[in-house]
Protein backbone atom coordinates (compact mmCIF):
# COMPACT_ATOMS: atom_id res chain seq x y z
CA UNK A 1 0.00 0.00 0.00
CA UNK A 2 1.54 3.29 -0.99
CA UNK A 3 2.18 5.97 1.44
CA UNK A 4 -0.38 9.10 0.15
CA UNK A 5 0.20 11.76 3.33
CA UNK A 6 2.65 13.93 1.24
CA UNK A 7 3.48 14.95 4.39
CA UNK A 8 5.54 11.45 5.47
CA UNK A 9 8.63 10.59 4.86
CA UNK A 10 9.32 8.39 1.83
CA UNK A 11 10.41 5.14 2.60
CA UNK A 12 12.53 2.42 0.53
CA UNK A 13 12.18 -1.02 -0.16
CA UNK A 14 13.57 -1.72 2.90
CA UNK A 15 11.48 0.69 5.65
CA UNK A 16 14.39 3.62 5.57
CA UNK A 17 13.67 6.99 4.82
CA UNK A 18 15.36 8.61 2.05
CA UNK A 19 17.54 11.21 4.62
CA UNK A 20 20.20 10.21 5.92
CA UNK A 21 21.24 8.47 3.05
CA UNK A 22 23.66 6.42 5.84
CA UNK A 23 22.92 6.00 9.42
CA UNK A 24 26.26 5.04 10.28
CA UNK A 25 27.51 7.83 12.09
CA UNK A 26 25.09 7.81 14.61
CA UNK A 27 24.84 4.23 15.51
CA UNK A 28 28.03 3.00 15.68
CA UNK A 29 31.58 3.61 14.79
CA UNK A 30 34.85 1.38 14.33
CA UNK A 31 37.70 1.35 17.31
CA UNK A 32 40.63 -0.31 15.73
CA UNK A 33 43.92 -0.40 16.69
CA UNK A 34 44.90 1.58 13.66
CA UNK A 35 42.59 4.31 15.05
CA UNK A 36 38.65 5.61 15.00
CA UNK A 37 36.24 4.78 11.56
CA UNK A 38 33.05 6.97 11.73
CA UNK A 39 31.85 3.31 9.38
CA UNK A 40 33.57 0.01 8.23
CA UNK A 41 34.45 1.59 4.78
CA UNK A 42 35.97 4.69 6.12
CA UNK A 43 39.23 6.12 5.03
CA UNK A 44 41.12 7.95 6.49
CA UNK A 45 41.16 7.40 10.58
CA UNK A 46 39.29 10.20 12.06
CA UNK A 47 40.99 9.82 15.73
CA UNK A 48 43.61 7.67 17.47
CA UNK A 49 42.46 4.87 19.29
CA UNK A 50 42.34 6.02 22.81
CA UNK A 51 40.59 9.25 21.39
CA UNK A 52 37.40 7.29 21.47
CA UNK A 53 35.35 9.75 23.64
CA UNK A 54 36.22 13.06 22.52
CA UNK A 55 35.84 11.33 18.49
CA UNK A 56 32.04 10.98 18.82
CA UNK A 57 31.38 14.65 18.95
CA UNK A 58 34.44 15.44 16.87
CA UNK A 59 33.86 18.41 14.25
CA UNK A 60 34.74 15.54 11.72
CA UNK A 61 32.21 13.50 12.73
CA UNK A 62 29.88 15.99 13.16
CA UNK A 63 30.21 16.79 9.89
CA UNK A 64 29.77 13.83 8.49
CA UNK A 65 26.45 13.35 10.28
CA UNK A 66 25.57 17.24 9.02
CA UNK A 67 26.01 16.26 5.03
CA UNK A 68 24.37 12.80 5.11
CA UNK A 69 21.03 14.44 7.48
CA UNK A 70 20.89 16.28 4.51
CA UNK A 71 20.85 14.03 1.60
CA UNK A 72 24.67 14.23 0.09
CA UNK A 73 27.86 12.46 1.11
CA UNK A 74 30.58 14.31 2.87
CA UNK A 75 34.21 15.23 1.77
CA UNK A 76 35.42 12.49 3.69
CA UNK A 77 32.49 9.88 2.31
CA UNK A 78 33.24 10.74 -1.02
CA UNK A 79 37.34 9.18 -0.56
CA UNK A 80 35.56 6.10 1.22
CA UNK A 81 35.74 3.86 -2.56
CA UNK A 82 34.85 0.82 -1.05
CA UNK A 83 31.16 2.25 0.66
CA UNK A 84 28.02 0.61 -1.31
CA UNK A 85 26.39 4.03 -0.93
CA UNK A 86 29.42 6.32 -2.41
CA UNK A 87 29.66 3.69 -5.74
CA UNK A 88 25.65 3.95 -5.73
CA UNK A 89 26.00 7.71 -5.86
CA UNK A 90 28.99 7.75 -8.56
CA UNK A 91 27.04 5.28 -10.90
CA UNK A 92 24.30 7.88 -10.77
CA UNK A 93 26.56 11.14 -11.76
CA UNK A 94 28.20 9.19 -14.79
CA UNK A 95 25.15 7.86 -16.04
CA UNK A 96 23.31 11.39 -15.90
CA UNK A 97 26.51 12.73 -17.48
CA UNK A 98 26.60 10.85 -21.07
CA UNK A 99 23.51 11.91 -23.03
CA UNK A 100 22.13 8.44 -24.90
CA UNK A 101 21.13 8.46 -28.55
CA UNK A 102 17.49 8.98 -29.04
CA UNK A 103 16.34 5.23 -29.43
CA UNK A 104 14.93 5.66 -33.32
CA UNK A 105 18.65 6.08 -34.11
CA UNK A 106 19.99 3.20 -32.00
CA UNK A 107 17.45 1.55 -34.14
CA UNK A 108 18.52 2.21 -36.96
CA UNK A 109 22.23 1.88 -36.74
CA UNK A 110 21.49 -1.57 -35.44
CA UNK A 111 19.62 -2.10 -38.91
CA UNK A 112 22.08 -1.16 -41.06
CA UNK A 113 24.87 -2.92 -38.90
CA UNK A 114 26.95 0.04 -37.18
CA UNK A 115 27.04 1.51 -41.05
CA UNK A 116 25.78 4.99 -40.23
CA UNK A 117 28.29 5.41 -37.19
CA UNK A 118 30.78 4.24 -39.04
CA UNK A 119 30.37 6.98 -41.67
CA UNK A 120 29.78 9.55 -39.33
CA UNK A 121 33.19 8.63 -37.84
CA UNK A 122 34.47 8.67 -41.10
CA UNK A 123 33.19 12.50 -42.26
CA UNK A 124 32.42 13.56 -38.65
CA UNK A 125 32.89 17.76 -38.67
CA UNK A 126 36.06 19.22 -37.36
CA UNK A 127 38.26 15.93 -38.43
CA UNK A 128 41.16 17.08 -40.39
Amino acid sequence: MKNTNPKERKTDELGFSDYPICREPWESYYILRRGILPCCHGNPILAPMDDWREAWNSPELKEIRRSLSQGKLSEYCMVSYGCPIVQREMAKAHSTAVPRRPKVLRLINRLFLGLPKKLFLVFRPGKH
